[in-house]
């Protein structure tokens, strides 16, 4: 370890992971980058820790807890552990590109991943894809370690790490997929299967998700039914587009000059030794992915995990042509994407741009902090309150931006189909003798008396966005929920 600190590409790329860092930071904070209301939403998860949550593993609620114990509730606080980790990551990757082929292999590869459009974009915001990608790369460091020494104590902390890796989110069962088809392939891949060591590290990993599975078991698998239903996979259809679409939105994540060194390495990149493993895990992820775009619909972050191995065969590309122009090329088109994005606001105001909804990508989180100011007065005479919706987004910002914080808010089922934490564990149909403050973008006092017994408005605000954009909310006091809907 002392070691890889004295050498001069680890200290540059740890020095350009500290800026990019210190700089996602000054921008969260600076700008600011409000919450979007899954991040809001993560958050009342993590005031509750469990095993399992509607949507996800519990890792992104465990991360959030962490970070909001140590500094505060604050918004950039939630966020913090995204960049974070993201730092990290490209130093790992740095040690395994170092161990499959050359130093200037692994600098290449952290200098790609760290400048990765995907991942300049989930700084500013806290993700499964966080974990899912720091687990996934330091399982793969961990995996090559045990297989060049075969000592028990890798192993197990291999399997350890690929546990926590299923933990963040079920995407990581794609990992040991790849070791099948390194064995189809080599000859090493073989032996790695035929080491019980293998196994026993696999075992350990799913030993990890078992509490996860029982919770899922308590709660009949909502996470996995939340899974298939967003696949959509039973109510659609092949469509050449959709994956011509999806394939080119992949030059959005890992940029467009690497997404075409990728596409180089296919060729080029044959029989050079360490690749093969890299391949077999690139593949497939990368195939599952595109089949999903290709019969349902796959969403642009769904295939990340690829790029993992992706970025380290571009940079093992690169290295060997000793293509230090392309490299430097590559890092400053992501760069300035990056910049651009960061400033998109600035840059757009300052070329006369009026903002919409269409050309604006901050609009999905702006207006809420707003609105919810305008609010605070009438939710704050009625304290002991507690705040329900039939939106989750509407129960998940106003919950949070609520003095003080109201997390688990009560959520008004509408179609006797949960699709929310709330809706799984807070109904207000549990409560039907309670009063509540509802909030929702829609339902005033009057659409509210068919499930309530009384619905009396206390309030209606309205704030303008931007040109196109309007948020507003209806505040209402109801007693008595109606069983009989």
């Amino acid at each position: 370890m002392l070691t890889l600190f004295r050498d001069r590409s680890f200290q540059f790329l740890l020095f350009a992971a500290a800026i990019l860092f210190a700089y996602r930071e000054w921008i969260t904070q600076s700008a600011p980058i409000h919450l979007f209301f899954d991040e809001a939403y993560y958050y009342g998860w993590s005031q509750s820790l469990d095993w399992g949550y509607y949507s996800k593993p519990p890792m992104v609620a465990w991360l959030i807890r962490l970070t909001t114990d140590l500094f505060g509730s604050s918004e950039w606080a939630i966020k913090l552990a995204s960049p974070l980790l993201y730092s990290i990551t490209s130093l790992i990757l740095f040690s395994i590109g170092q161990r499959l082929h050359s130093t200037r292999a692994g600098l290449y590869a952290g200098l790609l991943f760290l400048t990765m459009p995907l991942v300049s974009f989930n700084s500013l915001f806290i993700t499964t894809d966080a974990p899912l990608l720091f687990f996934w790369t330091l399982a793969l460091l961990l995996f090559l370690k045990a297989q060049q020494s075969n000592q028990w104590v890798v192993w197990m902390a291999a399997g350890i790490v690929g546990g926590l890796g299923l933990l963040s989110k079920y995407t990581f069962i794609l990992f040991p997929a790849g070791f099948l088809v390194y064995a189809a392939i080599s000859k090493e891949g073989r032996e790695l299967l035929a080491n019980p060591r293998f196994w026993v590290a696999c075992g350990i990993a799913i030993l990890l998700l078992l509490p996860n599975l029982w919770w899922n078991y308590q709660h009949d698998f909502i996470s996995f039914q939340h899974t298939a239903e967003i696949s959509q996979q039973s109510e659609s259809s092949f469509s050449i587009v959709r994956l011509i679409e999806f394939l080119a939105t992949q030059l959005a994540v890992v940029g467009p000059v690497s997404a075409l060194a990728l596409f180089a390495s296919t060729f080029m990149l044959k029989r050079v030794k360490g690749t093969k493993l890299l391949w077999a895990i690139f593949i497939p992820i990368f195939l599952v992915i595109s089949f999903q775009a290709l019969s349902a619909r796959a969403n642009i972050n769904w295939g990340a995990p690829a790029y993992i191995t992706g970025v380290l065969l571009v940079a093992i590309l690169l290295s060997l042509r000793n293509s230090h122009k392309i490299l430097t090329l590559t890092v400053s088109i992501n760069l300035l994407l990056m910049i651009g994005f960061y400033h998109y606001t600035s840059i757009q105001k300052g070329l006369g741009f009026e903002p919409t909804p269409k050309n604006n990508p901050y609009s999905r989180i702006q207006g809420w902090y707003e609105l919810s100011n305008e609010i605070a007065p009438s939710l704050a005479q009625y304290p002991e309150l507690i705040v329900a919706s039939e939106s989750r987004k509407v129960a998940a910002y106003f919950g949070f931006y609520r003095d003080p914080k109201n997390l688990n808010a009560r959520a008004l089922d509408l179609d006797n189909h949960i699709k929310s934490h709330y809706e799984l564990l807070y109904p207000v149909s549990n409560e039907p003798e309670a009063s509540f403050l509802f909030l929702s973008e829609r339902m005033d006092a009057k659409s509210l008396e068919r499930y309530f017994n009384q619905a009396v408005h206390l309030d209606y605000k309205k704030v303008t966005v931007m040109k196109g954009l309007e948020r507003q909310v209806y505040v209402t006091l109801v007693r008595g929920f109606k069983d009989d809907n």
